[in-house]
């Protein structure tokens, strides 16, 4: 999609949901240097009933600038950094149009060390302004037209990079610690049929800003002389009938048809200091590179043909205790009402109607709850019984468990058939349900808090 023919410098700015008031003050500081300046934030300018899809892909390739705000390393970036993949042009090797402005005491998001970084500091982002304002053809790999504001004066520069770094976050230092993204780099040269997800024969590039030792060492297979695949990686972590998968395939096929897709929610259990599931880690599709498009091309790759694909595996932080029977409950509550009720409930229509994918997605998404509840038995009934005690009979925890289990029944029958009306009643059904045990866990957990010695 072609940007529009006139003189607005466009920025797209990349954000978590949390940092929204950020991001704000970012569009206001930066349009208040200029009327040519023109910021889109997709908490605010995106509105009701709009195409959010069509929208973000829309205003991405209209923009001559993405500004990724980066606050705190500890959050998951994935739906950043596939907005910063999409938009990073994969016909130049000198990529101009990505910068990160970061906490300073955090640092840049691993994939992203490559690209221009702007530490939230005054002097800093004064002189990144400064160069937007008045050497913008520097900052932007794709802008034409001159400096976009030649005579803007120093204190106003001052006062809006003053304004931005007063607005970044401050959190406790316990809350920074950061958890360094590995990056896989793919090959794709010389396989013609993609088929419906990544090449198993896809080559795994190694070396400098590709594929780390280390990063090989979570799949156990840092210390090898071959050459690998990406099917080495998938098998050595158990992946190859994964819900992680089967997500991120279906992710991939999505980006080759530039069309964008919800973050993946399952997690690839890998290897660490030579034990198995050690390692949690959430794989992000991160970057498509194509050839550039020929003229007359007529083959199936009418967008440029992939040459490679960099996946992104995130690694998440784990408690260092335990958890109590009671807290699994909760935790297994909480987490299906996250994923599954508060994800789809009023929403399968909508997207059966983008999309058949949603029927899997919905199927993903409990087969990867229940994987958990499995691991810490939190449906076994004798589980059950032992977290509740005495209020087991009282609160009618089996008489709403086989009700639980009938609308299950009934809502994989309704999967199957691809039956929106009967999946959405059966997901509102589950939702009353899951928010009634979810009171009765905390309460059980609260209580067994109480019992506990001082």
């Amino acid at each position: 999609m072609a940007r529009l023919p006139d003189d607005r410098f466009r920025i797209f700015v990349s954000h978590k949901h949390e940092d929204h008031a950020l991001a704000a003050t970012f569009k206001e500081a930066m349009e208040g240097l200029s009327d040519k300046f023109e910021c889109f934030v997709s908490g605010v300018n995106i509105s009701a009933g709009s195409d959010w899809n069509r929208e973000i892909k829309t205003k991405l390739a209209q923009s001559h600038l993405l500004v990724l705000l980066f606050t705190r390393p500890t959050h998951s970036w994935d739906w950043c950094l596939f907005e910063t993949g999409l938009f990073t042009r994969s016909d130049t090797d000198d990529v101009s149009a990505v910068v990160c402005l970061f906490d300073p005491s955090a640092g840049t998001p691993g994939p992203l060390a490559s690209l221009q970084g702007v530490a939230a500091r005054t002097d800093t982002v004064k002189r990144f302004l400064t160069d937007v304002c008045t050497k913008t053809w520097l900052v932007s790999d794709d802008w034409r037209l001159g400096a976009v504001a030649p005579r803007v004066k120093d204190l106003q520069i001052t006062r809006a990079a003053e304004r931005i770094v007063r607005a970044f976050p401050e959190g406790p230092k316990e809350d920074t610690s950061y958890y360094p993204c590995h990056q896989v780099v793919l090959d794709l040269e010389g396989i013609e049929e993609l088929g419906d997800g990544i090449p198993d024969a896809a080559r795994v590039v190694e070396g400098p800003g590709a594929t780390s030792s280390f990063t090989l060492s979570v799949f156990n297979l840092a210390g090898g002389r071959r050459t690998l695949t990406w099917a080495d990686l998938v098998e050595a972590v158990g992946g190859r009938e994964s819900g992680w998968r089967k997500q991120l395939d279906r992710r991939f096929v999505a980006a080759l048809n530039e069309e964008l897709f919800t973050p993946i929610t399952a997690a690839v259990r890998a290897w660490s200091q030579g034990r198995r599931d050690q390692r949690t880690l959430k794989p992000v599709l991160y970057q498509i590179v194509r050839e550039p498009t020929q003229p007359g091309d007529t083959s199936a790759h009418k967008r440029g043909r992939p040459t490679g694909v960099t996946i992104v595996f995130d690694p998440l932080p784990t408690s260092a205790r335990r958890s109590s029977p009671e807290l699994n409950l909760v935790r297994i509550n909480a987490r299906f009402q996250v994923e599954v009720i508060d994800e789809f409930v009023g929403r399968v229509h909508e997207r059966s109607r983008e999309s058949d994918a949603v029927f899997d997605d919905i199927r993903e998404a409990l087969q990867l709850v229940y994987e958990e509840a499995d691991r810490y038995g939190v449906f076994d009934e004798g589980e059950l019984r032992r977290v509740y005690a005495e209020d087991f009979e009282s609160w009618g925890i089996d008489t709403m468990g086989s009700k639980w289990e009938a609308i299950m029944t009934e809502l994989h029958a309704a999967l199957q058939a691809r039956d929106t009306d009967a999946i959405e009643t059966h997901l509102q059904a589950l939702g009353e349900l899951n928010r009634t045990f979810s009171v009765l866990s905390t309460e059980r957990y609260l209580k067994a808090l109480q019992a506990k010695p001082a």
